[in-house]
């Protein structure tokens, strides 16, 4: 499990790179319409771990349980929306 709570680090504390994430989501789910609805649910969902991360920074928040629930949340959250918008981009492709 340290795997998973490793590649949270880069986003501990730092809302900046949380929005860049739920940017770069935005801005495919922009692009290609048939996969809309679901990258714009996990865009939501960084958008609102961003705004953990700002809280978390704010208060100088040192002992961080919170993310035992939110990180991996987060990532099933992403890789869901993700399989189901790619799913939704090959059904299209092949009608």
């Amino acid at each position: 499990m340290d795997w998973l709570y490793v590649a949270a680090q880069p986003f501990v504390w730092h809302p900046g790179r949380a929005l860049l994430v739920a940017g770069g989501l935005l801005l495919v789910a922009l692009l290609i319409r048939s996969a809309r609805r679901p990258l714009l649910l996990a865009t939501a969902g960084w958008i609102l771990f961003a705004g953990q991360e700002f809280t978390a920074w704010h208060e100088r928040a040192d002992i961080r349980v919170d993310l035992l629930i939110t990180w991996p949340a987060l990532c099933l959250l992403t890789a869901a929306c993700l399989g189901v918008g790619l799913k939704r981009m090959l059904a299209r492709a092949a009608q």
